[in-house]
């Protein structure tokens, strides 16, 4: 083994053990961008080839996994020196004139296929060809590198909110650090915080114990929070095979915002919402919705803000959909008093103690890697879905506007529908990844979810 080979985190090395060619473990995104009105008609060729003039690349896009240890098993990483460009970074063009449907299914298509771990674990395919003169770019990174929060963060930096800007570089270019102050201050500074963040890490592990006991008498006291192992059997809750299928759609933040205000809720409540109501009409449609409400697993980031950082800084709640309610306010109602009871609980937790209940109630991501354990075992939630909320204003990229940037997330066996959204400016974009024969006619969802937030704004109209 060569000296001096980073070793890599268990919270990162774990979606590397229980990857396998049917639960690849890469989170994705696309994104579509308008070029600018001064454009020629090679704006495709010039976005691309100010893609590659960004030739400074950071560590997280060379480095690959080595070998594991022979005791222990643990993973370390390869840092390459060269990145081999023609095969990261593909150009493709859609037989024109293509819709968006056409690149969904080749967005598909490349969501499907992992990772090769010989080579550093990302990919960027650029595409034209729509017929609306957009350009798309898929990229995809291994949830080992980055986890979803990061993954957006380190593309929002990569754009600028100045569409005159044209120093923008590629989401690969090194994040910028600020420059500290004397070397003398960063020591002494280093030094109390070592010994104050040794102090606070021992106070946390001897915190464990009683955070997870106050975990449990919410559990059993509060009816609001969803209990563990409550979720219902459903058709989603089944082993998944390695074929994807991904769908997508842009709504209006400001429609979102007003829903949650007049009902007395958040833009999260009302995402929620729409998922459950979506979710309560497809699985009426598939003669499929239970009589228990579904459960939702929710990731929350804990990230500080400012942390830049690559890597996997996050906790989970679960949260009850509703989805036995056919009244939307009263669906409403159950969803927002299930995210505020659990989100009560972690704000009482220290930072050790939420990402161990986050472990807990996430346990499924790993579980679902041991072949045939899913049909032995009760779901301990039935979907996944994430909000991560993104710029509040509209973002470029060397003149070129962003129009939309749609998640692709990670189906695990167990729970084959992944549902994430960020926003952007003044849009709220949805992105829905399921396994490709678990979940047929994935796109009618997105029609359920539009339903959904017009039957909220019509009951409080």
């Amino acid at each position: 083994m060569m000296a001096g080979m980073p070793f890599m985190p268990v919270s990162d090395s774990m979606f590397l053990i229980g990857e396998t060619r049917e639960h690849p473990f890469h989170v994705g995104g696309l994104q579509l961008f308008k070029p600018p009105v001064d454009a020629g008609p090679d704006y495709a060729e010039v976005f691309y080839e100010q893609l590659m003039s960004t030739t400074e690349v950071s560590s997280d896009f060379r480095k690959r996994p080595g070998q594991p240890l022979a005791v222990m098993g643990n993973l370390t990483w390869i840092v390459d020196d060269e990145v081999d460009w023609e095969y990261h970074v593909r150009r493709s063009a859609l037989p024109r004139p293509a819709r968006v449907r056409e690149l969904l299914t080749v967005t598909s298509r490349w969501h499907s296929s992992p990772l090769d771990r010989h080579r550093p674990l990302w990919e960027m395919h650029v595409v034209e060809g729509l017929s609306d003169g957009r350009l798309a770019v898929y990229t995809k990174m291994h949830h080992a590198v980055i986890d979803g929060v990061g993954a957006l963060r380190m593309m929002m930096r990569s754009l600028s909110d100045d569409p005159d800007a044209r120093d923008c570089q590629a989401v690969w270019a090194p994040a910028k650090r600020r420059a500290k102050s004397s070397i003398v201050s960063t020591t002494n500074t280093s030094a109390i915080d070592l010994v104050k963040g040794a102090a606070g890490a021992v106070r946390q592990v001897v915190s464990i114990p009683p955070g997870l006991l106050k975990y449990g008498r919410h559990a059993l006291s509060d009816p609001q929070l969803v209990k563990p192992l409550s979720a219902p059997h459903t058709m989603l809750n089944v082993s998944i095979g390695g074929a994807r299928r991904f769908a997508a759609q842009t709504w209006s933040m400001a429609r979102i915002k007003e829903a949650g205000k007049a009902l007395g809720g958040t833009v999260n409540d009302v995402v929620l919402a729409m998922c459950g109501g979506a979710l309560r009409t497809y699985l009426e449609e598939q003669n499929a919705l239970p009589d228990k409400p579904l459960v939702a697993m929710c990731p929350v980031s804990i990230r500080a803000d400012g942390d830049q950082n690559a890597g996997n800084s996050i906790t989970a709640l679960l949260a009850n959909l509703a989805t036995d309610k056919p009244d939307p306010l009263e669906r409403f109602s159950a969803i927002r008093d299930s995210v505020q009871a659990a989100k009560s609980v972690l704000s009482e937790m220290t930072p050790l103690q939420r990402m161990l209940v986050g472990a807990l109630n996430g346990a499924p991501v790993l579980t679902g890697a041991v072949p045939g354990l899913v049909d032995r075992t009760a779901p301990a939630f039935n979907v996944i879905i994430s909000n991560v909320p993104g710029p509040r204003t509209d973002m470029f990229w060397n003149g070129f506007e962003m129009d939309g940037c749609y998640p692709a997330s990670i189906p695990i066996d167990g729970v084959a529908l992944n549902i994430t959204c960020t926003s952007s400016g003044s849009s709220m974009h949805f992105g829905l990844t399921g396994c490709r024969t678990s979940v047929p006619h994935l796109q009618r969802i997105l029609a359920h979810l539009e339903d959904a937030l017009t039957q909220l704004e019509e009951s409080v109209a």
